[in-house]
């Protein structure tokens, strides 16, 4: 629980310079980059600016994640009103995960049925918090895979499934993102 509202502090400090260095004026509007998805603060679901997919982007090592959902063509369903809980690997994760499955991410993309099985093991459909997933150490959520996906808790340590959550409560408009270490096979069936 340290650990959660460590994050959330430091996240909000780092909200708080991000915009107080976005109030000056340099001088230079040209330089101004207009492309990228808004950010939404983590530690204020409700006022989130962007659906979970911006949001996710915005994160900027949540790429691989969202090109599997596009590859898997379940993309558009997270835009949706949800709302949704979604457990997303670091690029780091995929990469680890590729390698230590042996494929490419060509050949992981090529087979969308077995993309989206694996993608949807990382879907909620509700909103789960930092508080409500720890609250659920030794029981599991129903995944959008229609799969159980267990909670594990050791001190400040929370995991679902093989992963561990390394940050918390990325809130976006329809829902909350969790960022993991490491991609969630669901178990066979």
């Amino acid at each position: 629980m340290l650990r959660l509202v460590t994050r959330r502090s430091v996240a909000g400090l780092m909200l708080v310079a991000l915009i107080a260095a976005g109030c000056g004026d340099d001088g230079d509007s040209a330089t101004t980059d207009t492309t990228q998805a808004p950010v939404s603060d983590p530690t204020t679901e409700g006022d989130a600016s962007g659906d979970v997919l911006e949001v996710a982007a915005a994160e900027g090592d949540l790429n691989t994640f969202l090109a599997a959902l596009e590859a898997a063509e379940i993309m558009d369903g997270l835009h949706g009103t949800g709302p949704f809980t979604v457990f997303v690997p670091t690029d780091a994760a995929f990469s680890a995960y590729l390698e230590e499955a042996g494929m490419s991410q060509a050949e992981l993309f090529a087979d969308p049925a077995m993309l989206q099985g694996l993608l949807n093991y990382h879907i909620v459909n509700m909103t789960e918090d930092a508080d409500m997933v720890m609250a659920m150490v030794g029981q599991s959520f129903e995944t959008a895979a229609g799969k159980p996906l267990e909670v594990s808790v050791d001190g400040d340590i929370v995991m679902v499934g093989n992963a561990t959550v390394e940050r918390y409560d990325v809130a976006a408009s329809n829902g909350v993102i969790h960022v993991i270490d490491d991609v969630l096979l669901p178990p066979e069936s």
